[in-house]
């Protein structure tokens, strides 16, 4: 009965379903297969989510989630009877209703939508970071001038074209892999946190892993990368060069430590700023450090304030810095 149930449904019935055009018999129908398995949950769930962000795009930039979410769930009453909102189906219809809603009111950016393979499309401007949280729930930090591109068989297929820069925080799905596609290059995961950066004008592509496990792939290369690695790919050269980074920093422009040694948080200072940084003696590389560095600061206004806090010093000598006691 379950095979006949998903040879019937096809997408273009679900559309149909959420826009409410189906008979009744025709809506009882998907409702016996959206209730036959997990697989078939997900896959109307993720298209409604597809369908709400387009349907709901000429509203974003008022957008009120508490007044949207009211007319949702009038309009559905006036179509469906009041009566069925206590049925399963109506109460994690509608918790995906209030994701759509927070998660349009987070974007606040562009939102394209192509019916006819169900293809979205988000765009960020040339100020503000957008978030967004896909279908499978991960979450993505779009940056400036940046763009991501997703089918509505997400959580069958999760495949996402970016052209920009992003942060990703993926979350693990057994047997379905998270891949992220930029013109020359892709990233295959499992579930971890990285920043890719693939404009489609800049000769570079840059992924950076924060932890997890990536591995960062062009037509001639495959390399698997590591928390703290940065992997840099020149279009023109066709080369990958894989270095040693403190990945907060890099993505994030700030890093706390709590009560680290003094030799690795110079060993990261040294990789921000590109510059040499030693130790009069070698007993000062264990004292501990706590605080934040952020890269926008000067290297002296960064090395005054680990210096200060550990009770230490630094001079310089030519081109070279000397951290002493």
């Amino acid at each position: 009965m379950e095979t006949q149930l998903m040879e019937e449904i096809t997408e273009a019935m679900l559309i149909d379903f959420i826009d409410g055009k189906l008979s009744p018999e025709q809506m009882a129908q998907v409702e016996r297969w959206y209730d036959a398995s997990e697989q078939n949950r997900k896959e109307l769930e993720q298209l409604y989510y597809i369908v709400q962000l387009h349907d709901m795009t000429a509203r974003t930039k008022d957008l009120d989630p508490e007044r949207s979410l009211a007319l949702f769930k009038q309009k559905v009453a006036q179509r469906e009877g009041a009566r069925r909102f206590n049925t399963p189906f109506i109460r994690r219809i509608m918790r995906y209703a209030a994701a759509v809603v927070v998660c349009l009111a987070i974007v606040g950016g562009t939102i394209h939508f192509t019916r006819n393979n169900e293809q979205c499309e988000i765009c960020s401007d040339s100020e503000v970071n957008k978030t967004i949280v896909l279908p499978d729930k991960s979450t993505v930090e779009l940056k400036a001038n940046s763009s991501i591109t997703f089918n509505s068989n997400f959580t069958k297929n999760r495949v996402v074209k970016l052209d920009g820069e992003a942060l990703f925080d993926v979350v693990k799905m057994n047997g379905v892999p998270f891949v992220v596609k930029a013109k020359d290059a892709q990233i295959v995961v499992k579930g971890t946190k990285f920043n890719f950066k693939a404009y489609s004008d800049c000769e570079r592509i840059e992924a950076v892993l924060i932890n997890g496990a990536v591995e960062f792939s062009t037509v001639a290369h495959n390399v698997a990368l590591k928390p703290n690695q940065k992997a840099v790919y020149n279009k023109g050269s066709r080369r990958v060069n894989v270095v040693e980074v403190d990945a907060e920093l890099e993505v994030f422009g700030q890093r706390c430590f709590d009560m680290e040694p003094l030799g690795k948080v110079i060993g990261s200072l040294e990789q921000v700023y590109d510059c040499r940084i030693s130790f009069a003696d070698a007993r000062i590389e264990d004292i501990r450090f706590s605080g934040t560095i952020d890269r926008s600061n000067t290297l002296d206004h960064t090395l005054n304030i680990v210096t200060l806090t550990t009770g230490t010093s630094f001079r310089r000598e030519g081109d070279a810095i000397i951290i002493d006691r």
